[in-house]
C-alpha cells in the first residue's frame, strides 16, 4: 500500500476513534442525568419520569413511554434535586406536615423560580399557615378523618357539594364535575361545566384517584387551585386567503410556551369561541394524539389539512375557587 493510502487509513482510523469517544461520552452524560426507577425484582429502569399518579409512574425511556405500576417499584432516584424536594414536599402535604412542606417548596422555587407547583403550593402555603396557628395545625393533623368526612357525618362528596358546589362523578381515569349545584360560585366557576375532568389540584396529578381523594384534595381551607380537561369538537372554516391561514380556520391563535400550546385571540362566533374554548386554554390532544412532543408546525398542519371539518381537541384550564367555611 503507498504511503498516502496507509496516512488516510490512519486518519480515518483516528476519525473513528474519536467518533466513538465523542458519542460513548455523550451516551454516559444521558444515561448519568437519567431519573432511575428500581423495581422489587431488583431491576433498574432509566429515563425521565414524566408523570407521578396515585398508583402509577410514567417514565420515558430510549424505547419510549413505560407505565409502571407502584406496587412493582421498591423506590425512584431523581436525577435533579428540584424534583427530588418537590417529591418530598408532596409527601410531607400527605402526611399534613404544612410547615416542612412550606420550606420544601421553599427550597424547590429557589432552584426553580419558574416551576409552577412549587409556585402555587408555597403561596397557598404561606397564607394557610399566616391564618392558622400552631395548634390548629397539630389539632387538624390529630382529627384528619373528622376534619375531611365531617364531624356532623357528612361525607366528603356533600361537603364538596355544599362548600363548593359542586357533585364529582367516578370517570375510569379521572374524578369529574357531575353537576354544579350553586350558581353563583365565587372565584372562576364560569369555566366550569358538566363534564369537566378534574386532572390536577395544586399542582399535583389527581389520575387514577378515586372522588373521595380528589374531594379531599379539593377541600383545601380558602381558596382552591386546580385544572380541568374537557373534550370539544369545533367544525373549522375553510380558508379563502394563505395567510394568516390558521387564524382564519381555527378562529384563534396558537402559540408555544413552556407549559405547552395555548390558545390566545379568540375572534367572537369562530369555531373555537362556538365550543367554549377560551383564551389561555392549554391544547393538549387533537384527533387523539398528544401535543406533549409534537411541534406547533405539525398541530397547526393538521388543522389546515382538516379545515372544512370537525375535529376533536382536548383543552386544559385552570380554575380557581373559594370554599365556604
Amino acid at each position: 500500500m503507498s504511503f498516502k493510502g496507509k496516512l488516510f487509513l490512519g486518519y480515518m482510523h483516528r476519525s473513528v476513534l474519536h467518533a466513538v469517544a465523542f458519542f460513548s461520552i455523550v451516551a454516559f452524560c444521558l444515561q448519568s442525568t437519567a431519573d432511575v426507577v428500581i423495581l422489587k425484582n431488583g431491576k433498574r429502569l432509566k429515563g425521565l419520569i414524566l408523570d407521578e399518579y396515585k398508583d402509577r409512574v410514567v417514565l420515558s425511556t430510549a424505547d419510549g413511554e413505560k407505565t409502571i405500576m407502584k406496587s412493582k417499584i421498591r423506590s425512584a432516584v431523581y436525577d435533579s434535586e428540584e424534583d427530588a424536594l418537590i417529591q418530598k414536599a408532596r409527601n410531607q402535604l400527605k402526611k399534613h406536615q404544612y410547615v416542612e412542606a412550606y420550606y420544601t417548596y421553599k427550597k424547590a422555587v429557589d432552584l426553580n423560580p419558574e416551576h409552577e407547583e412549587a409556585l402555587e403550593r408555597l403561596n397557598y402555603l404561606r397564607g394557610y399557615l399566616e391564618t392558622k396557628t400552631r395548634d390548629d395545625i397539630i389539632e387538624g393533623v390529630r382529627n384528619n378523618k373528622e376534619r375531611f368526612a365531617g364531624a356532623d357525618g357528612r361525607t366528603v362528596g356533600r361537603r364538596v357539594a355544599e362548600e363548593l358546589g359542586l357533585v364529582l362523578g367516578q370517570g375510569d381515569k379521572y374524578a369529574y364535575v357531575e353537576e354544579i349545584v350553586n350558581d353563583n360560585l365565587s372565584g372562576s366557576a364560569s369555566k366550569l361545566k358538566p363534564g369537566d375532568r378534574i386532572v390536577r389540584v395544586w399542582g399535583e396529578m389527581t389520575a387514577y384517584m378515586t372522588v373521595d381523594e380528589v374531594g379531599v384534595l379539593l377541600l383545601s381551607p380558602g381558596e382552591v387551585r386546580f385544572t380541568v380537561e374537557r373534550t370539544v369538537s369545533p367544525l373549522l372554516r375553510t380558508a379563502k386567503s394563505l395567510f394568516p391561514w390558521h387564524s382564519k380556520i381555527m378562529g384563534a391563535h396558537l402559540r408555544l410556551i413552556k407549559k405547552g400550546i395555548v390558545i390566545e385571540k379568540l375572534r367572537r362566533g369562530g369555531p373555537f369561541a362556538q365550543v367554549g374554548i377560551l383564551s389561555g386554554d392549554l391544547l393538549c390532544r387533537i384527533n387523539g394524539k398528544n401535543t406533549r412532543y409534537m411541534p406547533l408546525s405539525e398541530v397547526l398542519g393538521i388543522i389546515k389539512k382538516d379545515q372544512g371539518r370537525t375535529i376533536e381537541i382536548d383543552v386544559q384550564r385552570d380554575v380557581t375557587l373559594w370554599r365556604k367555611e
